[in-house]
């Protein structure tokens, strides 16, 4: 294939866009990669990407899977995964938000296609950027169902005893950045309490403190029956969704949610947020509550572990959902885009 990737984003850790990128990619091993000698992030992997990125690619086309390219090539596609740097500003430092201002307005309609991952980002984008809706293809993510499926029981409670987790938890598991609404989860996981029977606990895997999780709310300090786990190890992420009861996303702003596919696929019941794009990953096989409203997050956490909430119903429509989320569909439509503008 005369395409190059832009894999400057593999340098850092495993989050989303990466693990999008390296998926796509493993099954595209004709597509050659392009990266700094040195990885680079913030501003000196952006003058890079600028000025020396554009003087490797010998007239192939380039493909730059994280949000952002060289504005001076033309001849590109570009993965544009939310537009969260616009549409919620104050989750983001001033310099990567004023970084993002002045790049995606010159790059976006110059290139010669876009892909994203949901059509609300695709919607966002011809709102933000008046861009035509037939340049922007809209490629889901997906899971790797090797990773996360169900598991035997007994491997499920061998790693809940490794790890001293309870029968019985409500999971979070994301970064503590003010969208994935943490704050809002706490307060509602307080307010519920009452009406939850005391062996269930809520566990946060995310890499921060105390201090950090309970920025945005009232409370002095967690709820009852809360615990936090901090960073959980890649190889650690499948078997934690398998012991969890119910994995709860809340999020207020997401370009795709791919934890809610993980979890359907684990085979944990979910509840998530009505809004941005997660409608359309979660379909019906979740629990959808209003993540601004912590009345409603209460009311979803009390229905599920009073059992007014099917658990069996909602693990076998997760299933069937995560199924239909394949990385070799995600990546055919990938490279579909991809050859129609590389040329012979």
């Amino acid at each position: 294939m005369n395409i190059v990737c832009n894999v400057r984003v593999l340098d850092a850790a495993m989050t989303g866009i990466q693990r999008y990128t390296h998926e796509i990619l493993r099954r595209m091993p004709t597509v050659a990669h392009v990266r700094p000698a040195r990885p680079a992030a913030g501003a000196r992997g952006h003058l890079w990407e600028q000025l020396i990125l554009p003087t490797r690619l010998g007239g192939r086309l380039l493909w730059s899977p994280s949000n952002t390219g060289p504005i001076a090539i033309r001849r590109q596609v570009v993965t544009v995964h939310d537009l969260a740097t616009f549409d919620i500003p104050s989750g983001f430092s001033r310099s990567f938000r004023t970084t993002y201002a002045a790049i995606l307005p010159l790059l976006l309609p110059r290139v010669e296609a876009i892909l994203t991952v949901s059509h609300f980002t695709r919607d966002r984008l011809m709102d933000r950027f008046d861009l035509p809706a037939d340049r922007i293809h809209v490629t889901h993510l997906a899971v790797d169902h090797d990773r996360f499926r169900l598991r035997e029981p007994a491997e499920v409670e061998a790693f809940r005893t490794a790890h001293g987790l309870p029968a019985r938890f409500a999971l979070f598991v994301g970064a503590m950045s003010g969208r994935k609404n943490v704050a809002g989860l706490l307060s509602a996981w307080q307010a519920a309490l009452g009406e939850i029977d005391p062996d269930v606990e809520l566990i946060i895997a995310g890499g921060s403190g105390p201090s950090r999780v309970l920025e945005g709310t009232r409370l002095e300090r967690l709820p009852p029956r809360t615990r936090l786990i901090g960073h959980v190890a890649d190889e650690d992420l499948p078997l934690l969704y398998a012991a969890a009861s119910l994995f709860t996303y809340p999020s207020l702003y997401e370009g795709f949610g791919l934890p809610v596919l993980e979890a359907m696929a684990s085979g944990t019941p979910v509840l998530t947020s009505s809004t941005t794009s997660l409608p359309e990953v979660a379909g019906d096989a979740a629990v959808l509550i209003d993540p601004h409203d912590l009345d409603d997050i209460a009311a979803g956490l009390v229905a599920f572990f009073a059992g007014r909430t099917s658990a069996s119903d909602l693990r076998a429509a997760g299933l069937r959902r995560a199924a239909e989320f394949r990385w070799e569909r995600t990546a055919e439509a990938t490279r579909a885009v991809l050859e129609r503008h590389a040329g012979p």
